[in-house]
């Protein structure tokens, strides 16, 4: 493959992924506590640096590999709209933080407070996994449920335990597990419990995913994609005319 269409190939399939990671975005625009992914671009200095001298002076494959910008990931944490629903089960955090929820495969943790009370008679996820207290696993053995400012959980009136609520030391350590929850790498960052309040009953959380902003860049995108493919295209078929008229005599 000659160096001028590898790093168009390369181009086609940058773009390609961002459309990936945009599509997803918008398919998620409406689940509650999603956040959004964000594409980033770096150089590559290590690479530049280790290519030679000779392969940068003869416009090399190689140096044209090594020049290449790679993109990586990473997720916007910023809170999303609250959005009233009336549902006492329903629970949003005002601010930093993140519910515990304990699954079959280890805490994980998440800003969809869409909660109810699973089989067991325990406040539990959509998905029937325990939300965390400062005490476990939270009973709910009553009618009237309220969760105050700081988290306590009242069932009819009396106190049984205090929602767990906690902030991560550096969010890049969290990766995304499915149905808007996050795993921690513990050694990238640590959990630690929050002092404050900011609990707001009968709201959840709504995706930060802004849908103009991300139907313009899917747009964009998607044109950068076709015009990276009509490149590949037409030096294709040059290629094939210099090697078709090699040998020929006129």
């Amino acid at each position: 493959m000659s160096g001028s269409i590898y790093m168009a190939t390369s181009g086609a399939e940058v773009q390609r992924l961002r459309l990936q990671i945009l599509s997803n975005n918008l398919a998620n625009i409406n689940t509650t506590g999603f956040k959004e992914d964000q594409t980033m671009f770096r150089l590559a200095d290590q690479d530049l640096q280790n290519s030679t001298s000779a392969d940068a002076a003869s416009g090399s494959v190689n140096a044209l590999v090594n020049s290449v910008i790679p993109m990586t990931t990473h997720t916007d944490f910023t809170k999303g709209p609250l959005q009233q629903t009336g549902s006492p089960l329903d629970v949003a955090i005002d601010g930093d933080g993140f519910f515990s929820i304990q699954t079959e495969q280890g805490v994980r943790y998440t800003r969809n407070g869409a909660f109810s009370i699973n089989s067991d008679g325990v406040l539990a996820t959509a998905d029937g996994d325990p939300v965390m207290g400062e005490g476990g696993e939270i009973t709910i053995d009553g009618s009237d449920v309220r969760f105050d400012g700081s988290g306590t959980v009242l069932v009819d009136g009396a106190a049984v335990d205090k929602l767990r609520v906690v902030s991560i030391s550096d969010k890049a350590a969290l990766h995304k597990a499915g149905n808007s929850l996050f795993q921690l790498d513990d050694t990238q960052g640590s959990e630690e419990q929050l002092a404050y309040g900011g609990i707001q009953q009968g709201f959840l959380e709504g995706s930060n995913v802004n849908a103009v902003k991300a139907m313009t860049e899917l747009i964009e995108v998607q044109r950068g994609y076709e015009s990276y493919q009509k490149m590949i295209q037409t030096m294709g078929e040059i290629d094939a005319r210099v090697i078709g008229g090699v040998g020929t005599v006129e």
